[in-house]
């Protein structure tokens, strides 16, 4: 975010020396360990115990500051100076601190004298903090407290001086309640290379002061993480493995976004150890804790889209797999309730979606929107609703300019911007972040003293995660760095931490939110997203279950709304472009297609056309058929189940009526409850089915005269040679035959012959 690079750029530039003659810029890599460190109550020592060491890898290498007008700050030799315990000085306590000198050039850096030098007079507010830090102003003399000689510093090489100053040493005695400049000064003149820090003198007054973590995930365009993703988040070096640890035994108050718990519950029994581990940790956590909007939404552009509530997730289902949620085996029950009905033996048993989404038992319903995102529409809005709006203090009229603003305001949490961006810089992985410790306790008693002990509200910053193609971050959140972050906080000398609890019940304090401009682009996402949701309950309307489709796309929607990706807009805006392409597959995903002329040549004949399923779940619908006049008898309803992303072919049954011509049928898809699903489409028949009766008629005739025909040929030829067999042998050619011959008359022997 904007504010955590405006923090390590401004721990770099405190870190620089004043003298205008030498460039100081390289810091040392990691920060020392003290050496054993006198009494409170000794003088201060002359020969301070001291470290010599190679130059640190580049990998453990410091914040760099450069100077304006450096040309070769590689080489220049630098000064850290860093008091212990955060820069606080108790009551009759010695100043301890550690200053450490680098050299990173090839000469060596001839020795000298160390001074340890305070200033008498205590900075005025928290512009007069930022000043010495980053330029070295300061008004009033300084008093030394402490020199030391130093030895040669070899090229290439640090050495680590550890320095300890009485309380009763002139200078320190007396001082009055308040933070003060420190500095320590290697060598004199032009020469002179210089170290700056603070030290805040406690006067005993506490300032009540909760912190916040968030427990969020990286950015994604799919409704949930996946097993791989979550394996590795809750692995043992895995982010939030790390941020988990560092919770532990700590007051912080954890703001998790419930996607994750959802992610880890949603894999049933495929889910990874790590990943149960994990959400066991979570859950088993005496910490408070709120729950963000799911997948760390930015609640803003929802209320600026006009939406009258946040977006919320109305169902997960399509991400859990039945095999992974074996139904519980029926325990016998002797007098089993009348009322009750057992699940089937084999139905899945799935949480609940509340079940799914728990983070434990929540403090309050508060919305944390993207950092200065949110103006008085959405705190009002979000108050309407019962809830409060976590706001950074600079987004307030009375903390614009920097100054400290309570935490309790009508309506709204506002956190300390100041003190929150100086601990995100100090919990990232850097060797320096000590230095930001010390920043944050000399914030820390500004905002106490200018609030007037109101409770004050630190929020630490949502981690920033790299893109699945970029390289990883050369700072990151480790569980020792965001530890002591927290507990520079919790477990400082002038703050008492106090539960979220006690801020939300703090009398409301008069802060007046600032206007904020709305967000374009992420506005038209929103109305986007809401604008298709019909669409694709529409389509959804195909399903068994409806919220397979529905669910996931809300789920998906809400991620893209995530606060993580303002860090990365470019590659938002590809995700939001991509995604606007599924949706429109989505909604049009079922279809039903029809050839454009079909020639009917016979009676009865099956009408071919493609129902079309592009979506991830099969479908049930009705396949309904109208034709425009009486030439075809067509089965108007067909009920149709088509598979997940398939085009199955259905036969429409037809039979042709007397009489040809051209006939229009009207193809419509309906769901199970009578949804139209897409237009209707026609289809224009040509009926023929006449040619076919005259055919097959004229066929007919022509067998049944062959068939006679061949019967009576038949009886002929039979008749003929049977005549023939009834001749005598040696008969005239001519078969003439005199009176009164031997033969009989010829009456007798046509008589014999019939």
């Amino acid at each position: 975010m904007t504010h955590r690079r405006t923090a390590e750029a401004r721990s770099c530039l405190r870190r620089l020396g004043a003298p205008t003659a030498v460039l100081l810029a390289l810091l040392l890599g990691a920060q020392p360990a003290l050496a054993s460190v006198p009494d409170a109550t000794s003088e201060p020592s002359d020969a301070p115990r001291r470290h010599v060491t190679a130059p640190k890898e580049s990998g453990q290498e410091a914040r760099v500051g450069v100077p304006a007008d450096a040309d070769d700050d590689d080489q220049a030799p630098a000064l850290s100076l860093l008091p212990a315990q955060q820069g606080v000085l108790g009551a009759g306590a010695a100043l301890n601190a550690t200053a450490t000198i680098a050299n990173p050039g090839a000469e060596a850096l001839p020795a000298g004298t160390l001074r340890l030098d305070i200033a008498r007079s205590a900075l005025g507010d928290r512009a007069a903090l930022d000043a010495w830090l980053t330029s070295g102003d300061a008004d009033g003399d300084f008093a030394t407290l402490q020199t030391a000689p130093v030895d040669e510093v070899g090229g290439g090489a640090s050495a680590t001086e550890e320095l300890s100053v009485a309380a009763d040493v002139a200078g320190l005695e007396g001082l009055a309640a308040g933070v003060y400049p420190l500095r320590a000064t290697l060598g004199a003149g032009a020469s002179a290379v210089e170290g700056r820090s603070v030290v805040v003198v406690a006067d005993g007054e506490r300032a009540p002061v909760s912190v916040i973590v968030p427990i969020t995930a990286p950015p994604t365009a799919a409704g949930l993480l996946t097993a791989d993703e979550i394996g590795t988040l809750t692995g043992p070096d895995g982010a939030l493995s790390q941020a988990l640890e560092a919770v532990a035994g700590t007051t912080a108050v954890l703001a998790v976004d419930p996607a994750i718990p959802a992610a880890i519950r949603a894999l049933g029994t495929a889910a990874p150890a790590a990943a149960l581990e994990w959400l066991e940790r979570l859950e088993e956590l005496p910490n408070e804790r709120f729950a963000l909007q799911f997948g760390d939404a930015d609640v803003t552009p929802q209320i600026q889209a006009g939406l009258t509530a946040p977006l919320a997730p109305t169902s997960l289902r399509a991400f859990e797999s039945g095999e992974n949620f074996a139904a519980p085996e029926p325990t016998p029950s002797a007098t089993p309730a009348a009322e009750e009905e057992p699940a089937a033996p084999d139905e899945p048993a799935y949480p609940s979606l509340e079940e799914l989404l728990s983070i434990g038992e929540e403090a309050a319903r508060v919305y944390w929107p993207a950092e200065g995102s949110a103006g008085p529409d959405v705190v009002s809005a979000l108050a309407v609703e019962g809830a409060t709006t976590l706001i950074p203090s600079t987004s307030t009229a009375e903390g614009a300019g920097g100054a400290a603003v309570p935490a309790r305001a009508e309506g709204a949490l506002v956190y300390d911007e100041a003190i929150s961006e100086v601990l995100s810089a100090a919990a990232l992985d850097q060797s320096a972040h000590e230095d930001d410790l010390v920043e944050a306790s000399a914030e820390l008693w500004f905002a106490a003293h200018e609030t007037g002990g109101a409770p004050l509200l630190v929020a630490l910053d949502r981690p920033a995660y790299p893109a699945d193609d970029a390289e990883a971050p050369t700072a990151i959140r480790t569980e020792e760095s965001l530890r002591d972050a927290i507990e520079s906080v919790t477990r400082n000398a002038s703050v008492e931490a106090v539960p979220l609890t006690d801020v939300l019940e703090a009398e409301a304090q008069p802060v007046t939110v600032s206007e904020v401009a709305p967000d374009p682009e992420r506005t038209a996402a929103v109305s986007a997203f809401t604008s298709a949701e019909p669409g694709l309950a529409h389509m959804a309307s195909a399903l068994d279950e409806p919220e397979l489709l529905t669910g996931q796309a809300r789920a998906e929607a809400l991620q893209l709304l995530g606060v993580g990706w303002t860090d990365d807009p470019d590659r938002w805006r590809e995700a939001i472009g991509a995604h606007a392409e599924l949706t429109a597959q989505r909604v049009d995903g079922i279809g039903v297609t029809v050839s454009d002329q079909v020639q009917l040549l016979s009676a009865e004949a099956p009408l071919p056309v493609w129902v079309r399923n592009s979506l991830a779940w099969p479908i049930t619908v009705v396949l309904e058929v109208q034709p425009d006049n009486v030439r075809l008898d067509v089965q108007e309803r067909i009920e149709v189940q088509v598979p997940a992303g398939s085009n199955p072919r259905v036969e429409i049954p037809v039979e042709a009526r007397v009489g040809s011509g051209e006939v229009q049928l009207a193809v419509s898809l309906f769901t199970a409850s009578g949804e139209q699903i897409g237009g209707v489409q026609t289809m224009d028949v040509t009926v023929r089915a006449e040619w076919e009766r005259i055919g097959i008629g004229v066929l007919v005739a022509i067998i049944v005269l062959l068939v006679v025909g061949g019967v009576i040929r038949t009886v002929l030829r039979r008749r003929r040679r049977m005549a023939e067999r009834a001749t005598p042998d040696g008969a005239d050619a001519d078969g003439a035959t005199a009176d009164g011959a031997d033969g009989p008359p010829a009456g007798e022997r046509d008589a014999s012959d019939d």
